[in-house]
């Protein structure tokens, strides 16, 4: 094997060992992990004893507290700020490396800016999908709500209660609103702050109802039975739109997975074809009219299968 051979494949490994940290973290085993960091799990371990002051000393400055609301915002409970970092370090060095050594030095840190911001979108895409499952949980919120209420509960009570039984990411957010309520905020101004947070059409429906409830009363029972059901139709609604466009969606990804792997192909079978043809001026027309069209066609998809609901 060739050491630029094996240089790709240590980079690859990299990236997608990185890639696949985050997304175990994100997965259903962040609860245990912080039972036992909370009870105590990690005394003794090299992480408890090394990483996670470290850790603590890197969320103290102001990179290191902005990657730390990213990991809230997108619940990573798992893997520490610090970690994230320097895995995204060292992937895109390799990632720098490996195409230095295959094409010229200007596309080489083109590459490396583009490692450098697929990791850092890889939390906005998390942060996402925190946010269409909040956004998901609304109907089970309106109709825990409407059952406290209807059982003679105040709202703060209630919202008590659904923060207690929701979990992540409707609990962490109730939960910071009832922390906000046990100081002295108002309920109205603490709604409005959780608005603030998690902006969406559906949620600030709800928090209006229950700001005019709380202002000025009304059948608040019958407004979250209504509108229980109505976002539990609105969230089958979309999972049906979700699932007639996902093939287009994903066809057009593969087409631009199957385009860079064909040229990557090509250049395992020539050896110094990537390099011939990012240093022509032929071959940087053909790429940049590639890309142009790639970015086009990705926008496109991305606009078609874009449904407002």
């Amino acid at each position: 094997m060739s050491p630029e051979l094996l240089l790709l494949v240590l980079a690859g490994v990299l990236v997608i060992a990185c890639i696949g940290l985050v997304l175990f973290a994100s997965g259903s085993a962040d609860q245990a992990a912080v039972v036992r960091a909370e009870s105590g799990g990690l005394r003794g371990s090299f992480r408890g004893g090394f990483i996670r002051p470290l850790n603590h000393a890197f969320v103290r400055t102001r990179y290191g507290r902005d990657l730390e609301r990213r990991f809230t915002e997108a619940n990573l409970r798992t893997l520490y700020p610090l970690e994230y970092t320097v895995l995204g370090m060292v992937s895109v060095i390799a990632v720098f490396l490996v195409a230095n050594s295959q094409v010229t030095l200007f596309y080489a840190l083109l590459m490396m800016i583009a490692a450098l911001w697929g990791l850092l979108g890889l939390l906005g895409f998390l942060r996402q999908r925190q946010y269409r499952l909040f956004l998901s949980q609304l109907p089970e919120l309106a109709r825990i709500l409407a059952n406290s209420t209807s059982a003679g509960l105040s709202i703060r009570t209630a919202l008590q209660i659904a923060a207690s039984e929701m979990s992540d990411p409707a609990g962490r957010e109730l939960n910071i609103l009832d922390d906000e309520l046990s100081i002295g905020t108002p309920i109205d101004i603490g709604l409005e702050r959780m608005e603030q947070r998690i902006p969406g059409r559906d949620l600030t429906v709800l928090i209006g109802t229950l700001v005019i409830s709380q202002r000025s009363g009304g059948s608040l029972i019958t407004a979250l039975r209504g509108m229980a059901q109505a976002l539990e139709d609105r969230k089958e609604t979309a999972r049906e739109v979700r699932t007639l466009i996902t093939q287009a969606s994903f066809t057009g990804y593969v087409v631009v997975i199957f385009g860079v792997g064909l040229l990557l192909l090509f250049n395992w079978m020539s050896p110094g074809l990537l390099y011939d043809l990012t240093s022509s001026v032929l071959g940087q027309i053909a790429l940049f009219i590639t890309g142009i069209t790639y970015v086009i066609g990705l926008l496109l998809i991305n606009r078609i299968t874009k449904v407002k609901i």
